[in-house]
């Protein structure tokens, strides 16, 4: 059964549900292909004739992980998918989901991320957005290409910030409060909107925000984001003089050029001190236009301090990771056992400079007082899960509560998944999608994800409503600030904390 909306850019004919109604693949940008690849999206023209939206469009050009389970990509990527109660004149809170997956995988039309439970029980519209991805969406080609070529930096980002604009403009015709959005997003799309709080452009196209498992610290500057560029130019035999074959290589031509990126180091201390940064390379770039300094730097000078904040992990972030083909070697099945301090000492070392040793016996004593029959790769995986997402949220927490009390924390401890309370193991949870296939490996098949998803989908929900996550089932949820640190544990027994992180924080000091 179908569903017709009128829309200022258009009848869009959606997928009439049980309670709610669903509209996918509903373009926000025209198509960025041909002489638009590398170029900044331009707005989308009306619609000639009614649209159907009963299909998703095709996901960006990526590798393809069985887990994800997409099988359609193409550059005519610009799409986005709408969960509502009704379309109605009802001004519902919005709710705006941003894809993670390193900023080269993922799409906003995954299982995991159906919007229907978040948008039925919290009587809100909810949207999932795609957007361009790695060397598409990220390649820094502007110092290397003449300005003639019109090439645009960051066309990822300003994919969302279209997509954006689109809902600001139509979303009151699906029954959601244009003055009402929230953003929320994992992994790189909590990192998107990290970055979008440092971005001049993105005013007031949105009210609040969550933060789940990101960092406001992954960005690149211009020299290190032209080095990538120069590389891949390299790779794939291009002379920037001529450059017209850019737009001759074909998607899967990219996609295999692209994979030599990853294989590229840069640094990202914040205090002139050397960290990895661990293969994520196509990153935002801060080029002075679009994001004139990092998202940190403006979340401390108080560029976001009207934005409510919820920011948080999971406890156990890199056992993915560490899961993953092509992780460390040394803490393969075949070699786990046979790993000496000594390994993991050089292997810390490798990430930060100087502090390899003191960072081994820390994270040792951490881990071995927190639980039995730890192991050394417990150990790295604790070290790493820190550098690269616990630390940089707790950063953004810091940073946001010196100027307004709209700051708060949240950590996932629960573990009955097969890898812990590893990364990416908050969405079953956050989308209420725990009984799927994807869910149970995260969350595993203990019924009391079931009862902690509808908990934590209240928390979601209550933030969205009123910038106060406080429900009666987590009790009084206070700000995070520094003189208490209140951090929210969603667990079999969820409770406020303080400060989980104070045992590691002094090692980070001056590093993160």
């Amino acid at each position: 059964m179908s569903v017709s909306v009128n829309t200022p850019c258009g009848e869009i004919i959606g997928l009439q549900r049980e309670g709610y109604q669903e509209f996918r693949g509903i373009p926000y940008a025209e198509q960025p292909i041909g002489v638009a690849r590398f170029k900044a999206p331009e707005p989308l023209l009306p619609f000639d004739e009614p649209f159907k939206a009963d299909r998703f469009g095709d996901s960006a050009p990526q590798d393809r992980i069985p887990l994800f389970g997409i099988t359609q990509t193409s550059e005519d990527c610009l799409y986005l998918n709408i969960w509502t109660p009704a379309c109605d004149s009802k001004k519902r809170p919005v709710m705006v989901w941003i894809h993670g997956g390193g900023f080269l995988t993922g799409s906003g039309s995954q299982l995991i991320y159906n919007g229907r439970n978040l948008a039925v029980s919290g009587d809100v519209v909810v949207v999932s957005i795609n957007y361009r991805l790695g060397v598409l969406g990220f390649l820094y080609l502007n110092d290397l290409i003449a300005e003639e070529h019109n090439i645009s930096a960051n066309n990822g980002l300003l994919d969302q910030l279209e997509a954006l604009r689109w809902i600001k403009n139509n979303i009151a015709s699906f029954g959601g409060d244009p003055e009402d959005i929230t953003l929320f997003g994992e992994s790189a799309g909590a990192m998107s909107i990290a970055t979008l709080l440092a971005c001049p452009a993105a005013k007031g196209l949105f009210k609040r925000a969550i933060l789940q498992s990101g960092a406001a610290d992954q960005v690149l500057t211009r020299s290190e984001a032209t080095d990538i560029a120069r590389r891949f130019l390299e790779v794939t035999d291009i002379d920037p003089a001529t450059p017209e074959k850019l737009w001759q290589l074909s998607p899967d031509q990219i996609i295999k050029a692209q994979r030599q990126l990853t294989k590229l180091s840069f640094n990202r201390g914040r205090y002139s001190q050397e960290v990895r940064q661990t293969g994520m390379v196509l990153l935002p770039v801060v080029e002075g236009n679009i994001i004139p300094q990092t998202p940190l730097a403006a979340i401390q000078s108080g560029e976001a301090k009207d934005i409510p904040l919820m920011v948080g992990c999971t406890r156990d972030e890199w056992n993915l990771f560490l899961s993953l083909p092509g992780a460390e070697d040394l803490f393969s099945p075949t070699n786990v056992n046979e790993v000496e301090k000594s390994d993991l000492i050089d292997l810390l070392e490798k990430s930060v400079p100087g502090i390899g040793e003191r960072a081994a016996n820390l994270y040792e004593k951490m881990i071995q007082t927190s639980r039995q029959n730890a192991t050394l790769a417990d150990v790295y995986s604790a070290f790493e899960g820190d550098r690269m997402f616990r630390i940089p949220t707790l950063r953004i927490a810091e940073a946001h509560s010196e100027h307004t009390q709209n700051i708060y924390m949240f950590q996932f401890n629960w573990d009955k998944g097969s890898l812990g309370a590893c990364h990416a193991s908050d969405i079953p949870l956050v989308f209420g999608c725990t009984e799927n296939p994807a869910g149970q490996y995260l969350c595993g098949t203990d019924p009391g994800a079931g009862k902690l998803s509808i908990l934590v989908q209240n928390c979601w929900i209550a933030f969205a409503r009123s910038s106060d996550p406080s429900t009666d089932g987590v009790g009084k949820w206070h700000p995070f600030e520094e003189e208490n640190r209140h951090v929210m544990c969603f667990d079999d027994t969820t409770a406020l904390h303080s400060d989980p992180f104070d045992c590691a924080v002094e090692l980070w000091e001056g590093v993160l």
